[in-house]
């Protein structure tokens, strides 16, 4: 029997391997040269691992009952959710879950709770917005279309937003935190996708309702971590294991060649030739194309961020938070995360990870460096007593690290899956490789699940 090649980085060919390797298979894992787990692997600055950017795990219950891998499909937006009880069960057989603190909200100069991504929709009572004028439900504008409704295909997430939630509290409570994140306003996005920028879509009765202190139907969303707050830790922890198998081979070398010919695949390496009809793809669009001989696809529209991982004394914070969403445009700063906190622990000191839009960097600056300009508002976000709160261990700027949900990019996003699955026939593919939105940690999970069904 072939061998099983798994041909990429990131999380789905890890829980494959994993899977493949519990039902006595060994595959052999081939990375590209690139560090095994991809983006959810953190970043390892000194003797920290940090995760790049606020990452926090879902944990919810399914939305369809006993729902088939064999069924999952990338295409629809979050289908991950029909078999959220299977990615649940599989994060905690790797390690318990910790139920993360709520996050918070800045919003001009007050800190609520967050309303963006968490649901509580107190926050915007607290801040005395404004109700939105009542739509019923079979408008398609109506935020209940947002999954299958035909005009949510093209329904920019501006328009979508001002009916569902108002144009007083768009402007005035949404917006500024998408110019700050994307560069760009929320016109461009699509509302479907209006997770991918972190900004909330509700039903205008849900908003009336809360607004009045009535009950909304609508509980806290919640969020999980890992036992350290850093899911860079725990994918380590899984990478190791895979590395350490007898039953997983693994390939660090870069791929010089991928071709196939009458239903079988010729991996090379640098090392040697390995041969199979059955493979996985788990690489950067740009690099599956680049192998498989397709053109290079036009550049998207795309958010860059710079990041501070720094470690923050805990005696030093006056202020607490665990993760709070800075839509106050007086600050480049547009979310602050620290990892420790997320999990309840408090050591001496805190691993603290700060982003920030470069453009909203540049109009702030004044003169000064981006790293003391941000070093600056965390002073002030966290309250910090004394000077040596704070050690920068490292400033990056990640450009274009974020591709816009626009229509255009959804679209190619799409017509580039068609694409690679005509040129990779039989090839199991995961990820970005899969069209827009299908790159987040669990489904990743289900794929992962998924393709070890199938392989088995």
């Amino acid at each position: 029997m072939d061998e099983l090649l798994l041909i990429g980085n990131n999380v789905a060919l890890l829980v494959a391997a994993i899977e493949l390797e519990r039902r006595g298979r060994r595959p052999t894992l081939i990375t590209d040269g690139k560090p095994l787990g991809g983006h959810f692997a953190g970043a390892r600055i000194g003797e920290a691992r940090f995760d790049v950017g606020m990452v926090q795990l879902e944990k919810i219950a399914p939305t369809a009952a006993r729902a088939q891998l064999a069924t999952y499909d990338p295409r629809q937006r979050n289908d991950w959710t029909r078999f959220a009880d299977r990615a649940a069960a599989w994060l905690d057989a790797c390690e318990p879950l910790v139920r993360a603190p709520t996050p918070q909200c800045l919003v001009e100069g007050r800190w609520v709770p967050d309303y963006l991504i968490a649901n509580r929709l107190d926050g915007f009572r607290d801040l005395q917005a404004e109700a939105p004028p009542p739509m019923g439900r079979d408008d398609p504008r109506h935020a209940s279309h947002k999954t299958t409704g035909a005009l949510y295909e093209r329904l920019s997430y501006a328009d979508a937003a001002c009916a569902n939630h108002g144009d007083a509290l768009h402007a005035r409570l949404i917006e500024p935190f998408i110019r700050k994140l994307t560069g760009h306003g929320s016109d461009v996005l699509l509302a479907r996708y209006h997770r991918a920028a972190w900004a909330p879509l509700y039903y205008p009765e849900t908003l009336a309702a809360a607004m009045r202190g009535e009950a909304t139907g609508i509980d806290e969303y919640p969020f999980w971590t890992n036992r350290t707050g850093c899911v860079g830790d725990l994918v380590a922890r899984l990478c190791d294991r895979v590395s350490g198998s007898g039953r997983v081979r693994v390939v660090t070398e870069p791929l010089s060649s991928l071709l196939a010919a009458e239903g079988r695949w010729c991996v090379t390496t640098p090392s040697g030739h390995m041969t199979s009809d059955r493979i996985a793809l788990g690489l950067t669009a740009e690099r599956a194309r680049a192998l498989l001989g397709l053109a290079p696809l036009p550049a998207p529209l795309a958010a860059s961020v710079v990041v501070m991982f720094c470690l923050v004394r805990s005696e030093a914070i006056r202020r607490h938070t665990s993760c709070l969403m800075v839509v106050d445009e007086a600050f480049a700063t547009y979310r602050l995360t620290d990892q420790d906190a997320l999990a309840g622990r408090d050591p001496a000191w805190h691993r603290v990870v700060v982003e920030a839009s470069p453009d909203s960097l540049l109009h702030l600056a004044n003169g000064e460096e981006p790293q003391d300009v941000l070093l600056r508002e965390l002073h002030q976000l966290l309250s910090l007593a004394g000077n040596d709160a704070v050690q920068v261990l490292k400033t990056m700027t990640a450009r274009n690290a974020l591709a816009l949900p626009t229509a255009d990019e959804v679209d190619r996003c799409a017509a580039a899956h068609e694409e690679l699955a005509a040129v990779a026939p039989g090839a199991q593919l995961t990820g970005g490789l899969l069209g827009y939105g299908a790159m987040s940690m669990n489904d990743q999970i289900i794929q992962g699940l998924k393709m070890a069904e199938e392989f088995e």
